[in-house]
């Protein structure tokens, strides 16, 4: 019986899960729980400029303290490629990641955040912009340095604001179902 052990020990067969650090984009966060359910990075984040949430289901952690003014922001849009012309999303009515086929109607490129064309009355312009009527939805990409007026198909202006919208990227060892050493790279960078 103890080599048994012994044997299961050193193949690595009877060792519980150990912690481990994982990066996602976060799709929803409850800030009374301290529930955060974020789509991970199946690159793991080793290629920080474009990474790939693709992992689902989503995964829920609660974190082990409130994270105060380091909060992140819940969205549904994963990655936006323009020249792709496509719009990658978490769908929260399906639970699913699509990939929407979109028209350009404007595109500017390196746009700052201090240009005008993102202020309204002198502050900050909320985005995303959603037009239900035209299918439009403008779009600030701090990263990708663009304002961009995309159309998609009408059947996805049923969902709510946020899917256009982009969830801030974190970092969080998870044990278990909790979440310690939380930090929104979003806000820290």
């Amino acid at each position: 019986m103890k080599f048994l052990l012994s044997a299961a020990l050193c193949l690595g067969l009877a060792t519980p899960a150990l912690a481990a650090d994982t990066h996602g984009r976060v799709v929803a966060y409850d800030s009374a729980a301290k529930k955060v359910t974020f789509i991970e990075d199946s690159l793991n984040w080793s290629n920080p400029q474009r990474p790939e949430f693709t992992v689902l289901p989503p995964k829920v952690v609660t974190l082990a303290e409130d994270p105060g003014d380091m909060a992140p922001k819940a969205g549904g849009r994963l990655r936006i490629d323009l020249e792709k012309k496509e719009i990658i999303v978490f769908n929260s009515k399906t639970g699913t990641i699509d990939t929407i086929a979109v028209e350009i109607v404007n595109k500017t490129d390196n746009v700052e955040p201090d240009n005008p064309a993102l202020l309204e009355d002198g502050k900050p312009k909320i985005f995303p912009v959603v037009n239900k009527d035209t299918g439009e939805v403008t779009i600030y990409s701090r990263r990708q340095k663009n304002l961009s007026t995309i159309k998609v198909p009408m059947e996805y202006m049923d969902l709510p604001t946020a899917t256009w919208d982009d969830g801030h990227n974190i970092k969080v060892t998870i044990d278990g179902d909790k979440g310690t050493n939380f930090v929104n790279l979003s806000k820290a960078n």
